[in-house]
């Protein structure tokens, strides 16, 4: 098996290989060259493809690699890493005031300015504007797309109101203080808005109409822990004793369990693929289900954690993500395994510098992540990653890329006319990789949980064809200065 290393850095995988020189172990260095990153794989094929012989299996693909051009591959994936991402000169303090969009390349971040004003502002195209910027405290946000927006604030007169601001106007949806706690979140539906004080969720879209469904038949006792499925279609809702499944207009049961004691009540929640969920108790401790027929939800696999808070899948990167706020930091987990992970790649180089890394939030669909920094000599940051960008999949293993994922390659190299010097023929390797991988891989039903996103151990112990017009990595026109965290 290729084993953990496949996430790790280039000094790490280089260390794998070498340990796997012997005769014997051809296979398993053969499966190790053909899951790495392509830029790592074409290093090592041209180090060891000589010692397999002609007729081994994985010989006529080594030997494509052995014969790539080195340096273009490398250009091209640091061009990847470039131009996946966008930096704007402002942070946010706590993942919970950044939102992404369901199904759309926004998001949101709520902060405070110098004068005290309240600022929401979006993130569409590379730009900045604003949602509300005014005296009104927003207590949660949720972004929905480019032109609906959801929270919860401050009345003029007191007390808190559920509003929606929609295409320049703001919609009161509701108010009074049992809107106390109460926690938004966008849907393909429209949104849903979940109560911490009694079993009861607002719920408004399209097709929907605004309205209040009473959850406490399914058992659940609160309703402000919830998560948002990849696609928007599902709603989870943690409780003391249960998790529950519901379709977005919360009218149909998908999905229900009750939580064996160790792992309940639910703290936070989040979808670590379609109908696969994390929650993390009160306790501390992980805990990953799967949908089954007939309403169930089946444990998977459970982990050691601490209390977290801001609980983020990062599918591109292998990970799970969250605060630890006893320790001041975050922590990394294996979103299959739920064991300690080490540090994704591209944020390694803040792994040693306690402090500087302040947020990680994460889109529901996977395409997102957002990053918040705050380095003494470099000022407050906010890099957002877009891992749909065409050329994005070069910097993941190629054993992490799915089927999807292939055919994203495919459509990007159809519009080759889009793409600059030699991508295109680094995406046709990338192509061919992962043809390659995914021939070679056995059937997810077949393989060892512990085998399907394989992770590294480090040092101390812990484990280690989109538009770019399309998503928020355009740098179109400077980013707006800054809400501060």
């Amino acid at each position: 098996m290729a084993g953990r290393a496949i996430w790790d850095d280039a000094a790490g995988i280089d260390r794998q290989a070498a340990r796997h020189l012997r005769p014997r172990h051809r296979n398993v260095l053969g499966e190790l060259i053909a899951s790495v990153p392509l830029a790592d794989g074409v290093r090592l094929a041209k180090r060891y493809a000589d010692l397999f012989p002609a007729d081994h299996d994985d010989a006529p693909f080594l030997a494509r690699l052995a014969a790539a051009d080195e340096e273009l591959v490398a250009r091209v994936t640091a061009t990847a890493a470039d131009a996946s991402r966008s930096v704007h000169p402002l942070v946010t303090g706590a993942a919970e005031w950044l939102s992404f969009g369901v199904d759309a390349p926004v998001l949101t971040l709520t902060g405070y300015e110098a004068d005290g004003l309240t600022r929401v502002a979006l993130l569409s195209d590379g730009s900045w504007r604003d949602i509300y910027l005014g005296e009104l405290h927003h207590h949660a946000v949720a972004c929905v797309d480019e032109e609906n927006v959801v929270a919860v604030r401050d009345e003029p007169g007191g007390g808190r109101a559920l509003v929606h601001y929609r295409r320049g106007a703001t919609l009161h949806v509701s108010h009074g203080r049992a809107l106390t706690g109460m926690r938004p979140a966008g849907t393909a539906a429209g949104f849903v808005a979940g109560a911490a004080l009694q079993p009861v969720a607002a719920v408004a879209g399209p097709q929907l109409g605004p309205g209040v469904v009473d959850l406490s038949p399914f058992g659940i006792d609160t309703a402000h822990r919830l998560a948002v499925s990849p696609d928007g279609g599902a709603v989870a809702f943690g409780g003391s004793t249960d998790i529950v499944l519901l379709d977005a207009g919360l009218e149909r049961l998908i999905g229900r369990t009750v939580l064996p004691v160790p792992h309940g009540p639910v703290r936070e929640l989040t979808f670590t693929g379609a109908g696969e969920l994390v929650a993390c108790g009160m306790d501390g401790g992980l805990s990953r289900w799967r949908t089954e027929p007939h309403e169930a939800l089946v444990l998977e696999a459970v982990g050691k954690a601490p209390l977290l808070t801001g609980l983020f899948a990062v599918p591109a990167w292998g990970v799970l993500v969250a605060h630890v706020g006893s320790e001041g930091r975050h922590r990394f987990f294996d979103q299959v395994t739920l064991g300690p992970a080490g540090w994704p790649r591209p944020l390694m180089e803040l792994r040693d510098r306690p402090g500087v890394l302040r947020t990680v939030a994460a889109s529901a669909n996977g395409r997102f992540a957002a990053v918040g920094t705050l380095d003494a000599g470099k000022g407050s940051a906010l890099t957002v990653h877009d891992f749909h960008h065409p050329l994005a999949r070069l910097l993941r293993p190629v054993a992490s890329l799915t089927e999807e994922d292939h055919a994203a390659v495919g459509r990007a190299l159809g519009g080759s006319g889009q793409l600059g010097p030699g991508e295109g023929t680094v995406l046709e390797l990338l192509d061919a990789a992962a043809a390659h991988r995914l021939r070679a891989a056995p059937p997810e039903a077949d393989r060892d949980p512990d085998d399907r996103v394989p992770r590294h151990q480090d040092g101390d112990g812990e484990p280690g064809a989109e538009p770019v017009s399309g998503g928020l990595v355009r740098r179109t026109d400077p980013p707006r200065p800054g809400t501060g965290g």
